[in-house]
């Protein structure tokens, strides 16, 4: 069983996300590296999110930056002895117990998503298939850069109603 977080993960690279998506199933946002893209980061500017990076020098330099930009951010810090296989450091290589331990002041018992919105109402909408439509609804929610899995899951996250989304695409 997958846990939900309270808040949004924020990982350094796809590899760190592909992993823990196994064990997570709240919305896992990534940096790929220190060179954030702006989008990202008004996404998450007024949101919690819950950085876990590499515990690296790069992983600390960019935790330190996520910071310095986002007022309402927590970190989660793994012990680089216990993120070790095949000679890499890193949350990919970390033991799940570890990364677990970490995240547990951020574990919610009981998620309840107050959105109704299905993946087939994205279809119906023509939000899975039309780009255009799809940045557009996403910017006015202020939902950021998303392609259509992503917008998904950030209306599920963001409790966003279907009678708002309608309301948008008018």
């Amino acid at each position: 069983m997958k846990i939900y977080l309270d808040g949004i993960l924020v990982v350094e690279g796809k590899e760190d996300s592909s992993y823990l998506s196994n064990y997570i199933a709240s919305e896992i946002v990534v940096t790929n590296g220190f060179d954030i893209p702006k989008d990202t980061i008004t996404y998450l500017k007024d949101k919690r999110a819950i950085v876990l990076t590499d515990p690296d020098d790069a992983g600390i330099k960019i935790r330190q930056r996520l910071n310095e930009l986002l007022p309402n951010c927590v970190n989660a810090e793994v012990d680089i002895k216990k993120c070790i296989r095949n000679n890499k450091n890193g949350v990919a290589e970390c033991d799940i117990d570890e990364i677990l331990t970490k995240l547990k002041p951020f574990i919610v018992d009981n998620r309840v998503l107050k959105s109704d919105i299905t993946i087939n109402d994205l279809y119906i909408l023509g939000l899975m298939d039309n780009k255009a439509l799809r940045d557009d609804v996403c910017q006015k929610l202020k939902l950021g850069k998303c392609n259509a899995k992503t917008m998904y899951k950030r209306l599920l996250n963001n409790n966003i109603k279907l009678e708002q989304l309608y309301e948008i695409i008018k």
